[in-house]
């Protein structure tokens, strides 16, 4: 950069206290020796500048590159990061949907048991009412044609039989309407427990001027049993052809009180 610059003319005197001196004893002053050092150490002050503006330059386009990588580094990380957490959320959605699923099952199984306990249940009925003996039954048991109940299908018709389906206490009772004939003089049946008889309803109205009765007379007895499952309850232990010897109104019935 000095080469810019026109070349110092340096002048040379030879004075001595202001006087021109002789040859011999030269010395040389320039008057633009301050200026050339000021405009040197200028130069060499603007060479120093420069050289740092170019390394500020060069900092800083090594800089923004760094910086241009770190924000493309950042954007790669900031898309993972959004893409592994919408995983995770995807599946923590699923995990609390299955969760409230499973909670709306089990509060309504809770709630059906809840209702079951708060709700009396209802029990199984067993009753039945059977009238009309059938005829031709034989001496010592009686059987019936027409069921007016039969719940809990305790009662056989075929056999006249009764098998207790649930254990508990039981109600019993046996009507008995004698046959309004002359040569019927008396009716009567017991109720069994298996095969053991416990009570008996019989009729024997006073005989009237022909030695027989002509009227129909009825007679009834009851009683409470206490059953297990499979116990038999029969009407035997009837007078003569029970059968011929009773009303169709002749009925048996029996009921579950409570059971134990």
């Amino acid at each position: 950069m000095l080469s810019k610059y026109f070349s110092v003319v340096i002048l040379c005197l030879t004075v001595v206290n202001g006087n021109l001196v002789e040859p011999g004893e030269p010395k040389c002053l320039s008057k633009f020796d301050y200026d050339e050092k000021m405009l040197m150490k200028q130069l060499r002050l603007e060479d120093k500048v420069q050289k740092f503006e170019d390394f500020i330059n060069e900092v800083k386009a090594k800089g923004e590159k760094e910086k241009e990588e770190r924000v493309k580094l950042l954007a790669v990380e900031l898309e993972k990061f959004k893409q592994e957490n919408a995983e995770e959320i995807a599946r923590q959605k699923n995990v609390t949907s299955v969760m409230l699923k499973d909670l709306a099952n089990s509060k309504i199984e809770l709630e059906e048991k809840m209702k079951d306990k708060s709700e009396p249940k209802k029990e199984e009925v067993v009753a039945f009412t059977v009238s009309t003996p059938a005829k031709g039954t034989s001496a010592n048991s009686m059987t019936f044609t027409e069921i007016i109940t039969n719940e809990g299908n305790g009662f056989d018709t075929s056999t006249g039989t009764f098998t207790c389906p649930v254990n508990g206490l039981y109600y019993f009772s046996l009507h008995i309407m004698k046959k309004r004939s002359s040569s019927t003089d008396a009716a009567g049946c017991s109720i069994y427990l298996n095969g053991t008889g416990k009570v008996r309803a019989f009729v024997d109205p006073q005989d009237g001027s022909n030695g027989a009765d002509n009227g129909s007379y009825g007679a009834s007895n009851s009683v409470y049993l206490i059953l297990k499952v499979g116990d038999v309850v029969t009407i035997e232990g009837c007078t003569s052809r029970s059968s011929d010897d009773v009303e169709s109104q002749t009925s048996f019935s029996g009921y579950l009180e409570e059971r134990i």
